[in-house]
């Protein structure tokens, strides 16, 4: 009886829990007035279109309806590119709207030539409804062509449009570094995006930011002729300092923006129509998550009414229910004490929660098919974490300390070493998280959810044994690596992002085991590769600086050379052939077990995590150090 109300009891608790936060995470609005956009930034992609697909064809059925949809909302579309777009001007004029038309300009002349040629005929022939051509978007962020061509570019265009009106866009900073494009320009066309800056702005003081922002370029450029080109906030994605992606922040964002635009009279394009899944490829999770609308062409509730960061709060309460219902089953036919079985029934709760918090997580931030494999091989690991937290507990069972030395294949169901086994897994999955989190995260997230369960199941399950753990050079090179990167993690994210302090108190937790354990191992022990590992840090770094440079950059006398190497490296990383040609390195070391294969491996692996190939990068590095101190997990 006792069992049942603890369930029933539980269960109640699970559904206030997701009832509360659906409703505490909403933002109440009763008013339904809306007035219409100035602009709004389209790109043409259905959810599983991409224009980096080469055999990708626009359908002009689905072009006609987004505009018949967007035409009720704005009066006027931005767009990025002309190649493949032809047929937009004539759909466009069927639904009464105007276009700021974009060439996309890169470092492929010959492809930007093209994009050029076909915006001058696209605008030639379609006056009526183009309001202005944009030449080139971020280019001199991205570092595509230097600021001599992109002005080349523009005077092209402008000699070619003597009627129409001609601009380039590019984020705020840029126009302030080249005030010169103002003299070739008939307009400024700035971004401000908050959750983008250097230093990212909440969204509490995000409009204030933007207010600044402009008025801070009018007065450098003593010029009042700007269009806010691009400004938004995303609907999901991972937090950047105090600035934090949501569904009410987005519509909070752009309510409030939408009324300071009109009172100030401002000229503004908003970003953008439709969230653009293949974005999240290049920008990660958040990049697919700035449309008014979702992928499906469904409203968000935006521009008036309720707006709620969980709106499916419903179903994320009955599958957590149905979670814990599952794991209850271990006490079927278990005789317990009542502090144990409040015990199970509050982890249980947890992990309930937890775990479908990670599963909706990872829906979100998923994109390729090595992320799906290394979010399934967390989901898979939690569950047996979960089960043997929860059994651990139901039977009060005492665990063993066992040697990861003394594991072979005959012992694989002895439930110890099971526990050790997992523990591995877990430090090596942290780890790898850890390592692109610190040197390629902004496009990462932090997978806190998952880590939390296996945080405070090896806190239960240990308990105080850590120190009978016996861990030794192999271990103590993951300690220093864990401390090392909690504390790049603080540096770049500050204390502000709450999900990043989330993670490094798990790390640290982590550490703190692996610590225990290896008290008695000196930073001797490990010296020579830890100075080798170091070294490679700090050269490629220093690499890594002077392949950000400009082409134009005066560290290089040969400019053309550099570049050439730039665009090289470039589409190397594009491609992450440096993260595969590690990983590759690593598996061949694991096999042939050769010292200078091993060490050319951890090479390999440490340049490819410096230079945003970390993905696979940090899971080559983390195999080629298993294989360095292999020779010491048998000793």
């Amino acid at each position: 009886m006792k069992k049942i109300s603890f369930l029933l009891f539980s269960s109640i608790i699970i559904y206030l829990f997701w009832y509360i936060i659906g409703n505490l995470y909403t933002k109440k609005d009763n008013s339904n007035s809306f007035t219409k956009l100035q602009c709004v930034s389209y790109a043409p992609f259905q959810k599983n279109d991409s224009p980096l697909n080469p055999n990708f064809i626009i359908s002009e059925n689905s072009v006609r309806k987004d505009l018949e949809l967007l035409s009720k909302y704005t009066n006027c579309i931005r767009t990025y590119s002309t190649i493949g777009l032809e047929i937009l001007p004539k759909i466009a004029r069927d639904f009464n709207l105007t276009i700021l038309l974009g060439a996309w300009v890169s470092s492929d002349e010959v492809n930007t030539q093209l994009e050029l040629d076909t915006l001058i005929n696209i605008a030639r022939e379609n006056k009526d409804i183009i309001k202005a051509v944009i030449v080139g978007n971020e280019v001199l962020l991205r570092g595509d062509t230097t600021d001599s061509k992109l002005l080349n570019y523009i005077k092209y265009v402008k000699n070619s449009l003597p009627d129409i009106k001609v601009t380039y866009a590019d984020v705020w900073e840029f126009w302030l570094k080249y005030p010169d494009i103002r003299k070739t320009t008939d307009f400024v066309t700035i971004h401000i995006l908050p959750y983008w800056e250097d230093k990212p702005i909440s969204v509490t003081n995000a409009i204030e930011h933007v207010i600044n922002i402009r008025l801070e370029v009018e007065n450098i450029l003593n010029d009042k002729n700007i269009l806010i080109g691009e400004t938004g906030w995303p609907s999901e994605g991972r937090m950047r300092e105090t600035a934090f992606p949501s569904k009410i922040n987005q519509a909070i964002y752009i309510r409030e923006f939408i009324k300071i635009a009109e009172s100030k009279n401002w000229n503004y394009n908003i970003i953008e129509a439709f969230d653009q899944p293949w974005k999240r490829i290049h920008e990660g999770a958040v990049g697919g998550f700035w449309g008014l609308f979702d992928k499906n062409r469904l409203d968000k509730n935006l521009f008036s009414g309720n707006v709620s960061n969980f709106p499916n709060y419903n179903i994320l309460a009955i599958l957590s229910i149905s979670l814990f219902i599952v794991f209850s089953f271990l006490l079927k036919n278990r005789e317990i004490q009542n502090n144990q079985l409040f015990k199970f029934y509050f982890i249980n709760s947890i992990f309930a929660i937890l775990y479908i918090f990670q599963i909706e997580q990872f829906l979100i931030t998923m994109r390729f098919l090595s992320e799906h494999i290394f979010a399934g091989l967390i989901l898979i690991s939690n569950l047996i974490i979960y089960f043997i937290t929860l059994n651990s507990i139901a039977t009060n069972q005492k665990i063993e300390i066992l040697n990861i030395r003394n594991f072979s294949i005959k012992n694989i169901f002895n439930i110890n070493y099971i526990y050790i086994v997992m523990f591995y897994l877990t430090i090596i999955l942290i780890l790898i998280s850890s390592i692109k989190l610190s040197f390629d995260g902004r496009y990462q997230n932090f997978e806190i959810y998952a880590f939390l369960i296996y945080a405070i199941s090896f806190l239960i399950l240990y308990g105080t044994k850590f120190k009978n753990l016996e861990f030794r050079t192999f271990e103590k090179m993951f300690l220093i690596i864990l401390i090392a990167t909690s504390s790049i993690i603080l540096y770049n994210e500050t204390v502000f992002n709450i999900f990043s302090n989330i993670w490094i108190l798990i790390s640290l937790i982590f550490a703190y085991i692996l610590y225990n354990g290896t008290k008695n191992i000196s930073l001797k022990d490990i010296k020579t590769e830890l100075i080798y590992i170091i070294l490679l840090f700090i050269i490629f770094s220093l690499f890594k600086f002077a392949f950000s440079q400009k082409c134009d950059s005066e560290l290089f006398l040969n400019k053309i050379m550099f570049c050439n190497l730039k665009d090289y490296i470039g589409f190397l990383i594009y491609f992450g052939i440096f993260g595969y040609f590690a990983l590759v390195l690593s598996i061949l070391s694991s096999f042939f077990k050769n010292i200078f294969l091993i060490n050319l491996a951890i090479f390999s692996s440490v340049f490819a995590i410096i230079m945003f190939n970390s993905s696979f990068g940090s899971i080559a590095f983390i195999l080629a150090l298993i294989n360095l101190y292999k020779s010491n997990l048998s000793k």
